[in-house]
């Protein structure tokens, strides 16, 4: 089989474009600057201004980088911590009282490698109530990480965690249950 990327189509509209292109100058010159220990009303602020659906008490550190901010949901009192990239090509939802830790990854979207044209492919992710994200961890699309579950540090996230459980490794297996 030949990969011909010419022939790749990007399925976003170009509204859709020009939304992008507006949040990337937002977060670019307001949002990206801010320091980290600081000002996660206006990072909010700036998040729902673009769509986010946030909840009361949540914080947003400074560097965290957001791809559409209009296909995120976060619940009350989540921290999402500097250096997280939330790629929200699809949907991303984030429960209540969760915690994404530095440099972790959120991904909803990947590419066909058996299509000649590598079609773009997205599936939402979910956070469930309570769960941590551990730094560098990568929770990849169509994921659903359920309440109370842990994903351990640099972990690759490829099938759904259940309630209550730790998972770590590449790919991330279930080491115990979360007491």
């Amino acid at each position: 089989m030949n990969i011909d990327l010419s022939k790749y189509s990007n399925r976003h509209s170009a509204s859709n474009k020009f939304r992008r292109l507006a949040w990337e100058v937002v977060w670019l010159l307001l949002f990206r600057p801010t320091p980290r220990w600081c000002l996660n009303g206006w990072r909010r602020f700036l998040l729902q201004a673009f769509g986010a659906k946030i909840g009361r008490g949540v914080r947003i550190q400074g560097g965290v980088r957001v791809w559409q901010p209009w296909r995120i949901s976060i619940g009350d009192n989540s921290w999402i911590d500097g250096g997280v990239s939330l790629y929200s090509v699809d949907e991303i939802s984030i429960g209540a009282n969760a915690v994404i830790s530095s440099g972790a990854l959120v991904c909803t979207a990947s590419h066909d490698i058996a299509s000649e044209t590598f079609d773009l492919v997205t599936k939402p992710v979910s956070i469930g109530d309570c769960a941590w994200i551990c730094s560098r961890a990568m929770i990849l699309p169509g994921v659903s990480v359920r309440e109370g579950a842990v994903v351990a540090a640099g972990s690759v996230v490829t099938k759904d965690v259940p309630p209550w459980t730790v998972v770590g490794g590449n790919p991330a297996k279930v080491l115990k249950k979360r007491v």
